[in-house]
Order: structure tokens, then sequence, then C-alpha cells
């Protein structure tokens, strides 16, 4: 199910760039950014084209229907979804999988860059590719194939049948059971209850040809659709090449109508009780449906911010309650925002607690009983006011430099929704302009109008097992009575004048100073043994990011130790500093751009981070405390605790978790520290004590830590920072923090194990090879580069020739940590039947790779696919990161960063050849399948 529980908060953070008059006229329009440009060809088809060079040189298309599943006929349940699938098998220009072999030779990724999805209402078809004019005009094309050109080829819709059925059965499971119970309670049965996109498995393998054809007739028709391109390219000569390629598209002479299908209300609260066998936990869900009302004017818009503001508000409450002693509650959410069709809802979500369900069912509408009946106070708005605004300056700071896939799908949602698309200009003004009258009243009203009791859906859902006790559907409605009549008292804000750091450090200082010309890089090492590299980017306008990372880790604990050590910076993270409580913590940074966290992993120590320019001081800051002044807080202990504890709580009723959890345990020969946690030892094991010492342990000393800064920084204002906030952390020079080698080695070959789990008729194959080599950082590339080109050769097999699997993973892995080893895994699911022609046909392409070595167009598409990537990482400040770090950790000179072009161009049949006989090796292959416990019922 595809249901939008998105509050207007996220919205308003993704929109462009205009102006706005000093003098506000709510009753004006919402005006569209000017920097898009926006037609309608006589046909009826609209488009959307906007220049915007982040990536460089590449482009994002999307053809976008007006019709899904909601339109499908009663012989056509699953059809939108499968013409969706036939747009990749012939057009008018490509024959068959030729379109796909086409763009892969250009380095389009298929699934990454190349793809389409169909919901209810729409269908939207996806490229991502590179903008030069051969490349843009065929990608012009390939859209106007797809609206008007899939050739439909009866031999090739029987191909894709069985393609189109086993994404239906990869996407089975308790999840989809419990959607298929629940979909009829939350539209109160419309239609929108009898056509789900996955449809029907009896329609997709014995449809007649014609209702396919009948579909893509009736609704694949120019009034419905729209074309969104955005990317590096001259917006006007793309609006010709449209205005010529697209005008020639022709309606049918007698359309349909689109009927837009509407969810009836209903006056009493709808509750219903959803239980699955092979679930986990329980949940409460509380839907309060409305009629969506269109946001055409700047008053509309101040309305959608005052929902903002109000689930703002209530989710920070909520997320309050869940900290406290003895809470309901694991996890919770809330909000206003789009549900479906013609209705948006006011929400209330929450995981609870299994021996507190009811108790959690009250807390959640007693909190939104609260909120209703006192509202919100001064503080809690003025903070949230200062968290919107700053996300829209950061909005706008940014415009150039910001992702093209951020401005598609607003255009989407325009088209599809009707969403306003002012620019982030007009955005950040238009807050700065009203956001002073925005008063508490204004914000509390929104209340009136959709915390109510009518048109409400509530869901309880559940793990089906003897020893829970749930509500009946009588009893929450019940509870849902006595709310109605509880004492409440009003919300108290706690958050006083708090100041981050009041005492600053005392310096440390600078003792060696390099400076790399060629990747414009700047190196401090500190007299703490720190040592911070720093390379300023314009790839963001005002953008800062931080990596701090030294061996360590979890693997220094002793076993005894181990539960306590290997959760300790979750906890401890999440605890807040000096003696600010995390929550707190979010308050009083709300209004700055600014995140950051501590890990502590398995073999290393990471701090993360990043920042505006303007807080780049705060996030300093906060890394010193994160080292000197952690909290150790018992609530957000408990907290975790519970978490945790629900999270591995029947997680062997799900059979993939299962048998995921069964390769570990055999593949690390049951090693602790490989295999997942168990209730019992998390309740045994788990101590804050234990934890606050081992995280205090491994933070107690900054030595050996590499800090890489990467983003549009000054050196002369951040280098007095290092020396105050990272050169001041204490330090034993004396002591050089390694990881340790805990024993933990991977099985070899040999294995073969299958695991009966599930009640779906569908199986899972995992095929791996492990084994140990000579590492380096190329062999490391090698291996994942091999599991690409097989990727490409399974997927042509085993999914469009066989039509046996809808997806088939292939990944590499390498490292030298704690030893030198690899893996190479192919993973699918598919019908317990295929198997063993599925594996052999496995077999078989990887023993034509180790004789043969992939063809020249396969290394071509990999060689294609990987410049193409690497030309856009280059220009991506977390990439730079990840290479700088990776340049220190293996005394690599930083240079060779730049030489992926050379190193990429190098690939050849040969190199792919000798890396399958090296590392496909019988002796290394171990193999598990898991099947189900019985045949499917419902096939």
């Amino acid at each position: 199910m595809n249901i939008k529980n998105i509050v207007f908060a996220n919205i308003l953070c993704l929109y462009s760039i205009c102006g706005i008059s000093q003098n506000i006229n709510l009753n004006n329009k919402i005006p569209a950014d000017a920097t898009v440009k926006m037609g309608t060809l006589s046909n009826g088809l609209k488009y959307y084209i906007k220049h915007n060079a982040k990536p460089q040189n590449k482009a994002e298309f999307r053809l976008v229907i007006k019709a899904g599943s909601i339109l499908e006929d009663d012989d056509q349940q699953g059809l939108a979804h499968f013409v969706e699938h036939m747009a990749f098998n012939g057009t008018e220009s490509f024959e068959k999988n030729k379109l796909i072999d086409y763009l892969q030779g250009l380095g389009v990724e298929f699934g990454a860059d190349l793809n389409a999805h169909t919901s209810f209402d729409e269908t939207v078809y996806k490229l991502s590719v590179p903008t030069d004019t051969e490349t843009f005009n065929t990608s012009l094309q390939v859209l106007k194939d797809w609206a008007n050109g899939i050739t439909f080829e009866n031999d090739e819709i029987d191909k894709e049948r069985g393609i189109v059925a086993e994404e239906l059965r990869a996407r089975g499971g308790a999840g989809m059971r419990m959607y298929y119970k629940s979909i009829g309670e939350l539209t109160n049965n419309s239609r929108y209850a009898e056509r789900a996109p996955a449809g029907k498995l009896d329609v997709i393998l014995n449809s007649d040809y014609d209702a396919m054809k009948r579909f893509y007739r009736d609704w694949y028709r120019p009034d419905l659709m729209a074309l969104v391109l955005v990317g590096d390219f001259d917006v006007l000569e793309a609006e010709k090449k449209v205005k010529s390629l697209f005008s020639s598209i022709e309606g049918p002479e007698n359309p349909k109508e689109r009927i837009y299908y509407k969810i009836p209300e209903n006056s009493s609260p709808v509750v219903s009780v959803i239980t699955d066998e092979e679930t986990q936990g329980a949940s409460v869900s509380v839907y309060v449906k409305k009629e969506e009302t269109p946001v055409t004017t700047l008053q509309d818009y101040k309305i959608e911010l005052l929902k903002s503001f109000y689930s703002g508000m209530l989710r920070q409450r909520l997320s309050d309650v869940v900290l406290e002693a003895n809470s309901p509650f694991l996890s919770t959410n809330a909000g206003i925002g789009n549900f479906l069709s013609n209705m948006d809802s006011y929400y209330l979500n929450a995981k609870l607690k299994e021996d507190k369900i009811n108790e959690g069912i009250t807390r959640l509408l007693i909190e939104s009983s609260r909120a209703k009946q006192f509202g919100f106070t001064e503080t809690e708005l003025e903070r949230y006011k200062k968290l919107l605004l700053n996300n829209a300056d950061l909005r706008q700071k940014e415009t150039g430099k910001i992702s093209t896939k951020y401005y598609v799908e607003q255009y989407i949602d325009n088209f599809t929704d009707a969403k306003p698309i002012p620019s982030d200009a007009f955005v950040y003004q238009f807050y700065t302009e009203v956001f002073p009258s925005i008063t508490v009243q204004d914000v509390n009203n929104i209340a009136t109008e959709w915390v109510r009791d009518d048109n409400m859906t509530v869901l309880l859902k559940a793990v089906e097992k003897s020893d829970l006790k749930l509500p009946t559907e009588r009893e929450i409605e019940s509870i849902l009575t006595q709310v109605k009549t509880k004492s409440i008292e009003p919300y108290k804000d706690k958050l006083g004048d708090i100041q981050l750091m009041p005492e600053k450090p005392k310096p440390g200082k600078v003792l060696k100073e390099t400076y790399n010309k060629k990747i414009n890089t700047t190196t401090w090492e500190l007299s703490n043994g720190i040592t911070v590299v720093v390379k300023p980017t314009e790839f963001q306008n005002d953008l800062i990011s931080l990596n701090g990372f030294r061996p360590g880790g979890s693997s220094v604990a002793p076993d005894s130790l181990y539960v306590s050590a290997r959760n300790a910076s979750s906890i401890i993270g999440a605890s807040g500093v000096n003696g600010i409580s995390d929550a707190d913590l979010k308050k009083l940074n709300m209004g700055k751009t600014l995140k950051l966290k501590t890990y502590i992993n398995y073999y290393n120590e990471l701090v993360s981070g990043n920042s505006s320019s303007g807080d780049l001081e705060s996030m300093l800051q906060m890394v010193n405390l994160y080292f000197t002044k952690p909290n150790k807080d018992a609530a957000v202990f408990n907290t975790k605790k519970e978490s945790l504890k629900s999270l591995y709580k029947d997680s062997d009723n799900n059979p993939g978790g299962f048998f995921e959890k069964r390769i570990t345990e055999v593949m690390s020969q049951n090693h602790l520290r490989a295999i997942p946690e168990t209730v019992e030892q998390i309740e045994r094991e788990l101590d804050l004590d234990e934890v606050y010492s081992f995280y205090k342990e491994r933070f107690s000393s900054a030595n050996g830590f590499l800090f890489v800064v990467v983003g549009n920084v000054d050196l002369e204002v951040l280098k007095p920072l290092v020396n105050q906030y990272l050169g001041s952390l204490p330090s034993n020079l004396n002591e050089k923090s390694t990881w340790k080698d805990t024993g933990l080695r991977y099985a070899k070959g040999g294995i073969k194990e299958t695991v009966i789990k599930g009640l779906d008729n569908k199986s899972q194959v995992d095929m791996r090879f492990t084994g140990t080599f000579n590492f380096s950082l190329e062999e490391k590339e090698k291996i994942s580069l091999l599991a690409k080109v097989l990727k490409i050769k399974l997927t042509e097999e085993l999914r469009e020739k066989m039509a046996g699997v809808y997806g088939v993973k292939v990944s590499g892995f390498a490292s030298d940590i704690p030893y030198q080893w690899f893996r190479l895994n192919i993973r699918f699911s598919c019908d317990p039947e295929n198997i063993e022609k599925l594996k052999a046909k496995v077999f078989e392409e990887i023993e034509k790779i180790k004789k043969h070595g992939p063809s020249q167009e396969d290394v071509n598409k990999i060689k294609e696919a990987e410049l193409a990537n690497a030309k856009e990482f280059l220009e991506v400040n977390s990439f730079w990161l990840y290479k700088l770090k990776t340049a220190y950790e293996y005394d690599l000179n930083p240079e060779s960063i730049l030489d992926f072009e050379s190193k990429i161009n190098k690939l050849n049949s040969k190199m792919f050849k000798d890396a399958a006989n090296n590392y496909f090796d019988m002796k290394d292959y171990a193999e598990f399948i898991l099947l189900p416990e019985e045949p499917s019922k419902k096939e």
C-alpha cells in the first residue's frame, strides 16, 4: 500500500526560486517558480522543463500518466502495472530488450537510472541520462515510445507474465497480508480496496492480450500525460524538441471519462484488530480523514503552514513521552498530511510495548486530546518557527547546488495532485513576512478542523500468538469513549535557559601543516595526536561535512562486555551532553543546520556530522562534548533496551529474518559478535554502567583520530575552531588505539542447507563464495565489478529469458579486517519448483565468464556506468570524505583519487575472466535455500 502520510512540514522543504512583494495580499495566487518552463501542447500533454546542473551533464526525465490500477476493469486487475513492464520489452524504436541494452551502453543502470512505478492513480517512467545531444534526443524518443509506441507483441507479453508473477510473489508476506486485511477498513470499502496495484495472479497469468492493450489505448493519452525534464541542458532547446516530437501524439476520438474515485466518509469510528503469525510486535494507527482542499492562494499556503506547525510540535511532544519512565511507547509519529484519493488525514502512530497495549492506545489519544484542549505554548511555537525558517533559508542558499531529483518530485506532485511549486526564495521570503503574524491561537485552531471523532479509523496490528492478549475492537471503542471524559493537565514546556558550552576549553595547537595543491587539501597535525584533513569545495553553497575515524571499536571489549559495548554508542549518543538531555539538545538546536552522531562500530570509532558555515562552531563544540561530557541517562537506556528487545522478540516468526539469521549462524560459525542478539541476552547482559564506562573509555583519548572536513569552509575561520575544540580533546600520546582480532572467521565451502519456514509459496536462494585472498584495494574493486558484470548476465537469463525471478541481487565484498577475506553473493526469490533450473543457469553463466570472460558489450556497460558514477561523485562532499579517509587508512597518495578514469579504461574481458577463476572456486561455495512449510492456499 502506498498511503502517503506526508506532513506539509516535509513538503515545504521541497520548493524552488522566485520573489515576493513586501506587502502580502493573502488572496493572491501562489506564484510558480519562474525558472520552470511549463506549457501544454495542443493535444493536452503538459510539460515541465528546468535547467539544473547538479549533477553536471546529466538529466532526469519522467513521463507521468494520471492513470493507475484504480482505472482497471475487472479483467485488467494487475495490468496497469503489467503495461509498465511491457514498456521495457519492445517499442516502435527499440525492439524487445534493445532499449535496456542501448541505455546500459551509455552507463545507464537498470533499476537505478532506468525504472518505473505504478500506483493507484499514477504511473511514472524514470530515466537518468547523460545530456550529450545524441543521448538527449534518443531519450526523448524513448519517452515518446512509452507514451504512444509500446508494441505489445503477444510472445513478449507471455514471456513477461512470469516476471510480473514473481514480483507479486517476492512482495508477499505478512506485510502484504495485513495490507489486504486493512485497506477496506481504511478506505471504507471503496474502489481502492478492490484495485491494489499488484493485481490478481490469475489475471496476470491468463488475461487476454487485448485486455492489456485496451488499458493502454484508453488511458495512455496526451491529456493525462506530463513530461518532466530537469537537468544540465538548454531549456528553450529542450522545449522545441518536446513540441516537435510530442505534438503528433493523438488522443482517442471518443476518450473514456477519467473518473476520480473517492473514499466515502464514516460517521462513527471504524476499528479493526489485524494479526499475522509472521509479523512482530504491536502498533496502533489512528486516521481522521477529511476531504482535501486546493492549495492555490497565499492564504491556503498559510493554512498549510499552520498544519505543519501543529504536526511538528505534536510529534516533538510524543517523542518526549517515549523517553518517560515506564512509557508504553517504543516509537511514535503524528501529523496532518496526504492520505489517499480525495482525502487528507490527521494521523497518530505508535509502536507499543506488548504488555502496555491498552495503556499505549489510551496515552496516544490523551496526548492528542491534550494538544486539542490546551493547545501549544509560545516557546514551542517559537522554536518550530526557527526550525522551518532555517530549513527554508538553507534551501534558498543552496539554489544551484541542489540535486535535480529534488525538483522532479515537486513537478510530478504538481501535475498529479496540484501541489504548489513556488521558488525556494519565495518560500523563505514568505516565511519571514508571515511568521511574525502567526500566533499560538492560530495554530491551536487547527485542531477544531482536524482532531475529530467522525471519519476516524483505528487499526491495531500485532503478532498472532497465544501469550499476547490483545484488546477487542469493542474494547478499543470503549477506550475512545473513555478518553473524552478523562481529566487532562496542560502541557508544561520544561526547556530552560541553557547553553551548549558555557565554558570553552583551552585550545590546542597545530604542530605541522601541509598543503596538496593537486587536490586542494590542507592537513593539520595537532598537538594531541589528532590529524585534520580539510578540503574546501563549492559543491554546496553553505554546507560542511565532517567525519572522524580511528581503529578500535567494540572489538577491544571482552566477550563478557560485548552486548554493552556493541550498543554503547547508540545509547550514549542518544543521551545528550553536558547535562542537556538529547530531547532538549534537539530543541536547543532548532533553527540550526546541525547534525552530529558518534558511532562505536565493530572495528572503529566514528564521528559523523554536517552543518552550515554559520553553525560550524556549534558542530565542533558538540564533537568536543561527546568526547568529554556525554550524559548517562537511565530513561534513555531503558527505552533503548526495550526497543532492542522488541527488535529481536519473535524475529524468528518472519521467514526472511529467520533465513538470514541461519545463514549468519552457519557462515560465522556461531561467533558471538556476528550472530543477532537475543532478548534473553539483552535482558541479562545490557548494563547501563558498562555501556557508559565503555563509551567513556573509547572516547577518553583522541590520539590517533583522523578528522576529514569537506565543504564550503574558510580555512582561516576553521583553524582556530579546530584548535579550540579538537585540539583541546584529552589524549594519551603513549597509547595507540587499534582493533582487536576476536577470532571471527567465515566458513568457506562444502555447505548446503535448506530451511523450512513460511506460509507463502515462495523460496529464497542464497549462493555465495567466501574465501581468503591477498587483499588490496585493487582486488577489492575487481570483486565488486565482477559482481556487477555477473548481475547483468543473470538479469538477462534468469529474468528476461527464463522469467523465473523478478530480480537477482549480486554483490561483491572484501576486507582485510579481521583477516583478508572476500564474499561473492547471488540471491533471488522464486517459485520452489524452479530452484534447480535457476541454480543451474547461475553456474552456467559463471562458467562462461571463467572460460571466455564477459562480452566486450558487457564490459563497456560496466565501464560507462563506472565512469558516469565517478564523474558525478567527484562533485559530492561525502565522496571526498570517504576517499580521503581511505587514502589515510591505507597510506595511499590521495592524488590517486583523481586517477579514476585511467583505472576504469583499463578494464577488459581478461581481467574479469581472471577474477572469475580466482574467486568463483567451488571449494569456497556455500548454498542456502528457504522453502515454505506448505504451499500457499491462495495462489
